[in-house]
């Protein structure tokens, strides 16, 4: 029988150890998701926004834009609430910094795939 080569021996030997990698998709056991990860935007408290703009102007990507709130929307003093084009948001988080009454955050919410860009407006 021929000597075995260096690749048949690392064969044989990762053969018997255990998995170092993780089957994503197809399963989320073992991911080391980093606690703080910024993720999709989501709205904390939307009852508390007061509809001030300054989200809207601190956004560096312009993502966040105000629009007029409609009747069923929980109403805002000025009249006005935001909503994020997340297809320009880069999640550098100055919205949720800058938020006075603490309404918006990014999740940990890291699985943002979309169909259309109309899906990707996050109200």
């Amino acid at each position: 029988m021929a000597r075995l080569g260096k690749m048949q021996r690392e064969l044989l030997k990762s053969a018997r150890s255990k998995q170092a990698t993780v089957l994503y998709p197809f399963t989320k056991d073992g991911l080391n998701i980093p606690k703080g990860l910024r993720g999709k935007w989501v709205f904390k408290n939307p009852d508390k926004c007061t509809g001030c703009k300054i989200c809207s102007r601190v956004c560096p990507s312009g993502a966040i834009e105000m629009i007029e709130c409609r009747p069923d929307d929980v109403q805002t003093k000025t009249g006005f609430r935001p909503i994020c084009h997340f297809d320009r948001c880069i999640l550098c988080g100055q919205c949720v910094e800058s938020c006075p009454r603490d309404v918006l955050d990014l999740s940990g919410e890291f699985e943002m795939v979309y169909l259309s860009r109309d899906a990707m407006i996050i109200e």
